[in-house]
């Protein structure tokens, strides 16, 4: 019989170790998509997740009985991702603060159909800070001001990112 996410949790706060394997084996896929659309690697990926997981493990005691614990682990699993982003790329950059407002495009949405294949091989060829905004938002339901905060960059510049990353992913996608 499969055992509850509370009790589980209280086993991991005695260091009970089947019962860490077991919210391991619980959570792992989810955590390790979410950092993969973020560092965009697999080897990576997998290094940010299980970092992750060590977090979550050392920090239960930070968890609150009643918060979603789906939805903590997911944080951790997030924040870890950009911090191994911005530990193993140079390529952060900050845009400077005399540029416009990106201008949306108007696109003709029926005439876009891509597959979810596309879609994700498109997203591991942006550069880092294009696919981690898109990613944050897209993907992972942030706001502009979320991410402007997650990120530490101004709010102009996570939303010239993301309509910027709009633009490449198109058109890699139309490359290919």
């Amino acid at each position: 019989m499969e055992e509850t996410i509370d009790r589980l949790i209280e086993k991991c706060r005695h260091g009970n170790r089947p019962a860490q394997l077991a919210l391991y084996e619980r959570y792992a896929r989810k955590l390790y998509s979410a950092c993969l659309r973020i560092v965009g690697n697999v080897p990576e990926a997998e290094e940010a997740m299980q970092d992750s997981f060590l977090k979550v493990f050392t920090r239960l005691e930070q968890y609150q009985d009643g918060q979603c614990f789906e939805a903590w682990i997911h944080r951790i699993a997030i924040h870890t991702a950009i911090d191994y982003v911005r530990r193993h790329t140079q390529e952060w950059e900050e845009l400077s603060g005399n540029y416009a407002e990106p201008i949306e495009e108007e696109t003709d949405d029926e005439d876009m159909e891509y597959t979810v294949t596309q879609i994700k091989e498109a997203t591991k060829k942006l550069p880092v800070g294009y696919r981690v905004v898109l990613s944050l938002y897209l993907f992972e339901g942030y706001d502009m001001e979320e991410i402007s905060s997650i990120l530490n960059i101004q709010p102009a510049s996570v939303r010239t990112q993301y309509m910027r990353a709009k633009r490449k992913l198109l058109d890699i996608i139309t490359a290919n």
